[in-house]
């Protein structure tokens, strides 16, 4: 066996030994400041974890006997990072199709597709990503993006080949385990605007007629179950697995995750998710400051990434590094991510500190990446630093949001993970050469 094979299986069982000793211990952070997730931030603050479970938060909190004390003095304890819209897990190099599972192309199950089956918890990405404070990540197929990272087939007339809807986004955690999914099919994907122009087939008009009807025939399959298993009913221009997996979203109960950039579609997007009764959740929103007072009232939350700014698209010409503060400003729910490819998962926080540098207040954009997918996507035991709650936390060398500050410890659901990736490995090997 190799050296870095070795390093590599040696890091896996580290962390699981180490895992299961932090559980069993009692351990007290002393001295730092404490950023709960909920907008309070207490210098001096002790943490006690006792059994994987937070016991005490705060300043003065007492410490156990026999705990083991971690000085925490000039450094920062944040709950962990939430990246909230990812290909990690299901895609290891994009340009190879072996490892890649974040684009369903079999038009039959377009939205049934749920990328959870694919999750792979071996991923070289996932302690890369803990590495960079992150604990939970949205898996959210691919295309969905509309980012123009992802190519479309077309027939020889011309016609796209890749259906319109782009599966259900799941939710995974980054711990060392061997089942890491905390919650499949949360929501139905889509893009909306130029990447679900050329998917229809050449106009934004009829990806908005192929999505009415798609949310119609799903409501019409509901109310026709019985009349469908004995063939009597009309035809439906979705599958039997598609239109099952579009029900949640038709009847309001799940959201749609809407990628949209140019304001002229923003509205559209709110005006669709009135007419059709919808919960919307939108991503990207380059060009969302235009329109913030209007996402505001809709009370819509916005998944976008603060640092786009650079017009390489037509429907982003008005994007700019201030969007973030904008619209926070007006009153919308802001989630902040990073770039979809899982090797940037581990930069999230550097995206809050550009918000933060382009006027987002700073607490408001900590919790945009802590708290507040943590409340949306309803994964109650992540984003926040409280008592009686599992520790998800990281314990950071000094302020987050500086690019050259490292997370020195990261514990996810209780227990205290490796921070020893595949870089680290190959360093390690070649070093010693």
């Amino acid at each position: 066996m190799n050296n870095l094979k070795k390093a590599l299986l040696g890091s896996v069982f580290a962390a699981l030994a180490l895992g299961a000793a932090a559980q069993a211990q009692t351990i007290a952070i002393q001295g730092a400041t404490l950023v709960t997730g909920t907008g309070a931030s207490l210098p001096g603050a002790t943490i006690v974890i006792q059994n994987g479970i937070v016991t005490a938060a705060g300043a003065g909190a007492a410490v156990p006997a026999g705990a083991t004390l971690i000085d925490g003095t000039g450094k920062t304890v944040t709950p962990g990072l939430f990246v909230s819209s990812s290909d990690i897990g299901i895609e290891e190099v994009s340009a190879v199709e072996q490892t890649n599972d974040s684009q369903a192309e079999n038009k039959d199950f377009a939205v049934a597709y749920d990328p959870s089956y694919s999750v792979n918890p071996a991923s070289t990405l996932l302690p890369l990503a803990r590495l960079g404070g992150v604990t939970r990540a949205v898996i959210m197929p691919a295309a969905a993006f509309g980012d123009g990272a992802h190519t479309h087939e077309v027939d020889t007339a011309g016609h796209v080949e890749e259906p319109l809807f782009h599966g259900q986004p799941a939710i995974i955690h980054t711990g060392a385990a061997a089942d890491i999914l905390v919650r499949s099919r949360i929501g139905v994907a889509l893009p909306l605007g130029e990447t679900a122009a050329k998917n229809a087939g050449g106009s934004r008009s009829l990806s908005v007629a192929i999505l009415k009807e798609a949310l119609e025939d799903a409501r019409h399959y509901a109310a026709n179950k019985a009349a469908f298993n004995q063939g009597g009913t009309r035809e439906y221009s979705l599958s039997r697995a598609d239109l099952e997996a579009l029900l949640p979203v038709a009847r309001g109960e799940a959201p749609l995750f809407l990628a949209v950039s140019r304001a002229a579609d923003i509205r559209l997007a709110l005006r669709l998710a009135k007419e059709e009764k919808l919960r919307l959740v939108l991503l990207g929103v380059e060009e969302g400051w235009m329109v913030a007072g209007e996402i505001a009232a809709a009370g819509v939350p916005v998944i976008i990434k603060p640092t786009t700014n650079i017009p390489n698209r037509f429907e982003i010409q008005r994007a700019r590094l201030e969007n973030a503060a904008l619209l926070e400003k007006a009153g919308v729910n802001v989630i902040l991510t990073t770039t979809a490819d899982g090797h940037y998962a581990n930069q999230v926080r550097f995206e809050a500190g550009t918000a933060v540098a382009y006027g987002m207040p700073r607490d408001k954009a900590l919790a945009a990446i802590t708290s507040r997918p943590a409340a949306l996507f309803g994964v109650k035991d992540a984003g926040v630093v409280a008592v009686g709650k599992p520790a998800d936390l990281v314990l950071w060398a000094g302020d987050p949001l500086e690019p050259t500050v490292l997370a020195e410890k990261v514990f996810v659901n209780g227990t205290e993970q490796s921070l020893q990736t595949r870089a680290r490995a190959l360093e390690q090997r070649y070093l010693k050469r």
